[in-house]
C-alpha cells in the first residue's frame, strides 16, 4: 500500500507582507551643548574665533557673556594697538580707524570703526580690554574696540574745557578698571592718576570714581604716585620715593595699609654698565607696578636722554648730522615686595614668564601658555607722554611714539619690534587684552 503525500504550499508560494523600515537621522542640536563644555571650547580659542563662536547661535553667545563675566574665562594674548598704517604717513589724526598686531597669529586686523564718533581721542589707560580715552573736548569714556560698547564717565577737568593739546594729553597719566564692565556695568572702578608734573607740591594724586558717581579724591599719605594696578580687588599704588598704599574699595576709600619701603636704586643692580657711561642728567627712570603670580613687582625702566644711532649721549643743541633719539629705553631692573619684611627683593630672572608694560594696567603672561611671546622678557610700548609731542632742534621732526621693543631680562638687550620703523607712531602704540564683550 502506497501512502501518497499531500502536498503543501511552500512558502514561495505564500504571500507574505514585507515592511521596509525607513531610516530615519537627526542632526545634532549644536546649540544645548552643556556650559562646561563650551567653557572647555572657549578656553582654546583665539580672540577671533571667540568672535566666530559668539555669532554661531544665541545659547553660545549667552555662554559666552558669562563665562567672561566670571572666573571661568582664562588669560588671552594681548595684542597691540596702533594707529592706522596709512594714518601714519599722512598724519590725519581724525581717523576713528585702528590697527591691532596679534603676536600669536603673527596677523594685523584692521577695524575701521573702532573709535566710532571719537575722532582724534587720546587713550589713557587699558585694562581688561577696554580703553579710557579721552574725546576732543576732554570728556572721558570707556570704550571697547572689539565689540564696540562705550560708557561715559562723569567729566574730570579741573579747568576750562578749551584746553590746549598738550595738556590734554597729559594731566592724566594713566588710568585703570578694577574688573571688566559687565550686566548694568555698576560692578567696576575706574582710577585715575592726576595732574601736571610740574606741579609742586602735590602733583600726580590720585582720584576714582563708581558707575554712575562722581570722581572722588584718594587723600593718600604720599604724593607724586609713578603707577597703579589691581589686584584681589584692591589697589596698589606706588609712590615715587617708594612707598606702597593699598585701598580695598569694598569697604572704604581711605588706604586699608601703607607700607613705607625705601625706593629700589640703581645702586644695587650687579649690571650698571649701560647706565655708568651716562651722567645723571642724560638718563631717566619710570617705575611700573606688575603682579606676577600672586606677587607684586616693581619694574625701572632706564631711559637715556639725546642718543645717537648707537646709544650714545649726544648734546642736544649740537646733535650733528646722524639722527638722533629724544629719548629710549636701555635697560630694566625688577624688584619684588616681601610684605613680611618690608623690602624690596632683587630678582634676576622671570623664568616661562613674559611682562607687559606702557600705558596700560601691566600684564604678566606664562610663556608655556602662551608661547609666541619669549620667555624672561618685558614687551613695552611708549608712554612718555609728555613729549611725544615736542619738537627737538636738530632731531628728526616726525617723532615720538617710537620707544617700543622687546627687553631680554638675561642677555639684558632691548631689540625694537619687527614690525615697526623708529619713526613717530601717533597715537602711540597701547597693549589691549581683547574683549568680545
Amino acid at each position: 500500500m502506497v501512502t501518497k503525500r499531500r502536498r503543501t504550499a511552500s512558502s514561495s508560494n505564500t504571500a507574505t507582507m514585507v515592511t521596509k523600515k525607513k531610516r530615519t537621522t537627526s542632526s545634532p542640536n549644536w546649540s544645548e551643548l552643556q556650559t562646561q563644555l563650551l567653557n572647555l571650547i572657549m578656553k582654546n580659542l583665539s580672540i577671533t574665533d571667540l568672535l566666530r563662536f559668539k555669532a554661531v547661535c544665541s545659547s553660545w553667545n549667552h555662554a559666552m557673556e558669562s563665562y567672561f563675566s566670571g572666573s571661568a574665562s582664562g588669560p588671552q594674548t594681548p595684542w597691540l594697538m596702533l594707529p592706522p598704517i596709512q594714518q601714519n604717513r599722512t598724519h590725519n589724526y581724525n581717523d576713528t580707524t585702528r590697527c591691532f598686531y596679534s603676536f600669536q597669529e603673527k596677523k594685523l586686523y584692521t577695524i575701521e570703526s573702532a573709535f566710532q564718533e571719537f575722532d582724534n581721542a587720546w587713550c589713557v589707560g587699558s585694562s581688561h580690554g577696554w580703553l579710557v580715552i579721552l574725546d576732543k573736548r576732554a570728556n572721558p569714556h570707556l570704550l571697547n574696540p572689539i565689540s564696540g560698547n562705550r560708557i561715559q564717565l562723569p567729566l574730570f577737568w579741573p579747568v576750562d574745557r578749551s584746553i590746549d593739546e598738550n595738556l590734554r594729553k597729559t594731566y592724566i597719566a594713566k588710568a585703570i578698571l578694577s574688573s571688566a564692565p559687565t550686566g548694568k556695568y555698576n560692578n567696576f572702578v575706574v582710577v585715575i592718576i592726576y595732574g601736571r608734573p610740574l606741579d609742586l607740591p602735590a602733583p600726580l594724586k590720585l582720584a576714582f570714581c563708581k558707575y554712575g558717581g562722581a570722581w572722588t579724591s584718594l587723600e593718600g599719605k604720599h604724593r607724586a604716585y609713578s603707577d597703579i594696578i589691581f589686584h584681589n580687588n584692591q589697589l596698589f599704588a606706588f609712590a615715587e620715593h617708594g612707598s606702597v598704599e593699598v585701598w580695598d574699595f569694598k569697604n572704604t576709600s581711605f588706604p586699608i595699609r601703607i607700607i613705607n619701603l625705601h625706593r629700589p636704586s640703581l645702586g644695587s643692580l650687579q649690571d650698571r654698565s649701560n647706565i655708568l657711561k651716562f651722567r645723571s642728567w642724560e638718563f631717566s627712570t619710570q617705575t611700573y607696578l606688575v603682579e606676577s603670580l600672586g606677587e607684586i613687582l616693581f619694574v625701572g625702566r632706564v631711559k637715556g636722554n639725546f642718543l645717537d644711532c648707537q646709544g650714545r649721549a649726544v648734546d642736544p643743541l649740537s646733535p650733528g648730522d646722524e639722527d638722533c633719539f629724544p629719548y629710549r629705553t636701555m635697560q630694566f631692573y625688577i624688584f619684588k615686595l616681601n610684605l613680611s619684611a618690608k623690602k624690596w627683593e632683587k630678582v634676576e630672572c622671570l623664568p616661562d614668564r613674559a611682562l607687559f608694560l606702557g600705558g596700560n594696567q601691566s600684564i604678566s603672561l606664562s610663556t608655556i601658555d602662551f608661547p609666541e611671546f619669549e620667555e624672561n622678557s618685558i614687551y613695552f610700548t611708549d608712554d612718555k607722554w609728555d613729549e611725544i609731542s615736542f619738537k627737538f632742534h636738530g632731531f628728526a621732526n616726525d617723532y615720538g611714539g617710537h620707544d617700543n621693543g622687546i627687553y631680554s631680562i638675561q642677555d639684558k638687550v632691548v631689540k625694537p619690534f619687527d614690525q615697526f620703523g623708529k619713526w613717530r607712531i601717533d597715537p602711540p602704540p597701547f597693549w589691549i587684552v581683547p574683549n568680545p564683550w
